[in-house]
């Protein structure tokens, strides 16, 4: 019995692993003008004017602020939450990231809407789910 609880545990550490590493890679959202670079295998993405921590990555483009992936909160098969912050630290918001058939990332706002872009000169909301294609 015990065998078989310790293979089960290895097996799950081993998929989540996996899972994580499949959010990699640098991604590109025509829609908000934005790219998004990630690893949420491993916090080792530098962020320049960061206080030179490293990250699991960040959102850069016409939002309203770089937006910087803090904290992941779960990764399951091809969907992972993460917690992001602004630059600036005032605005947080939960994100749930699912990976496409086509290896793109969709990015989905849950919860309180914090994440804005800008549209002829002025913030506006983001669409609640933005789809960030691979480079």
């Amino acid at each position: 019995m015990k065998k078989l609880f310790v293979i089960g545990m290895l097996a799950l550490v081993a998929v989540s692993g996996w899972a994580q590493e499949q959010f990699q890679g640098m991604f590109q959202c025509e829609a908000l003008k934005a790219s998004m670079v990630i690893n949420l295998a491993e916090k080792k993405i530098p962020l320049k004017d960061f206080d030179g921590e490293d990250t699991y990555g960040y959102v850069k483009g016409e939002l309203n602020g770089t937006w910087v992936i803090l904290k992941v909160k779960e990764v399951k098969d091809k969907k992972a939450v993460v917690r992001m912050v602004s630059d600036i630290g005032y605005d947080a918001q939960d994100v749930e990231l699912r990976l496409t058939e086509d290896g793109d990332i969709e990015l989905r706002l849950m919860g309180d809407q914090v994440m804005k872009t800008t549209e002829k000169g002025k913030y506006v909301k983001m669409p609640k789910v933005s789809v960030f294609k691979k480079e």
